[in-house]
């Protein structure tokens, strides 16, 4: 937990002129306060509820994360060190926009990081997602896209598509996995370790169904956030084949009712959190190529009318001795 101001990242403008044979700008691991904060408290109790449910033998987590985590007893730390000091500041005051704009970041940075994407509503409403990349700057710089957010529907691009403004930042990250960085507590699983930071990061913002929140917030933990949240799918499902579908048609946010009822089925939007996960795989840099039946038919017409044509046009050609 920090106390320091020093900052992880690079200004934009010493990024611009950086020459381009010049590494990025490496993130720098904040301190470690003995004397947390009333937010860091609360930070901490549920960052400890969520790794001792990941480790829990009768959770279907356990296969996955509990050998993990139970090899890094220093994790709990690092995971506070990743975080920015302009989150705790936002955390320990009354939530609002200006103070949401005012974590920052570097939108900019190359490397593995959480971020937030602030969405004030139309209705004037403040709303929070929150995701996850091994490159921050391209995975940004597909959700500024707008023929990505058509081609990729969701409730966080429904959410932009009916707002009067947006704010994108970066809560934490992760240091390069080079200069013997890897042996840095979880740093041996750095996907896993980005499930649990986004997840961490998800639960203090509220940005899950309350559903999930009930789930995973320790008891005497308030479920209710200052902004409404975007994210649907848990973080700590990334990566697996199969994510369960969470059932929002009991939420109270009218944004996510009228996404429910936008003239979509139910089951187009039951696909959303395989979108999330396509979405992110492409964000990190995989190339996701789907070709339907009906258009390998027509390549495959398309290629014989060629060759036949370019045949009979060589027939066709005169001799000449």
């Amino acid at each position: 937990m920090s106390t320091t101001q020093a900052s992880f990242y690079a200004s934009p403008s010493s990024i611009s002129h950086r020459p381009s044979s010049s590494p990025p700008p490496a993130p720098r691991m904040e301190e470690y306060s003995q004397h947390p904060t009333p937010a860091q408290q609360e930070a901490q109790a549920i960052l400890s509820h969520l790794l001792t449910k990941l480790q829990d033998p009768a959770s279907k987590y356990h296969t996955r994360y509990a050998k993990w985590t139970t090899r890094h007893p220093k994790l709990e730390e690092f995971c506070f060190r990743c975080v920015r000091p302009s989150v705790w500041t936002f955390l320990s005051a009354a939530p609002t926009w200006p103070a949401l704009k005012a974590i920052g970041g570097d939108i900019k940075f190359p490397g593995r990081a959480i971020y937030f994407d602030g969405v004030l509503g139309l209705d004037k409403r403040p709303r929070v997602y929150i995701g996850q990349s091994t490159n921050t700057r391209l995975r940004i710089g597909q959700h500024f896209n707008f023929r990505y957010r058509r081609d990729n529907p969701s409730l966080h691009y429904h959410a932009l598509q009916h707002s009067s403004y947006n704010v994108f930042g970066v809560l934490c990250a992760l240091p390069s996995p080079g200069m013997g960085n890897h042996t840095l507590p979880g740093m041996d699983c750095p996907d896993l370790l980005l499930n649990v930071l986004e997840m961490w990061m998800c639960l203090v913002f509220r940005s899950l169904p309350d559903e999930t929140l009930g789930e995973w917030l320790p008891n005497g933990v308030k479920i209710e956030g200052g902004f409404g949240g975007l994210n649907i799918a848990a973080p700590v499902d990334h990566g697996e084949k199969e994510r369960e579908w969470v059932d929002l048609s009991d939420s109270d946010d009218p944004l996510v009712r009228e996404y429910l009822a936008a003239g979509d089925s139910v089951e187009k939007k039951s696909k959303e959190v395989g979108y999330q996960e396509r979405r992110r795989r492409v964000g990190d840099g995989e190339l996701l190529v789907h070709v339907t039946p009906g258009a390998l038919l027509v390549l495959g017409a398309t290629l014989f009318v060629g060759v036949w044509m370019l045949n009979r046009s060589a027939r066709a050609r005169p001799r000449w001795r």
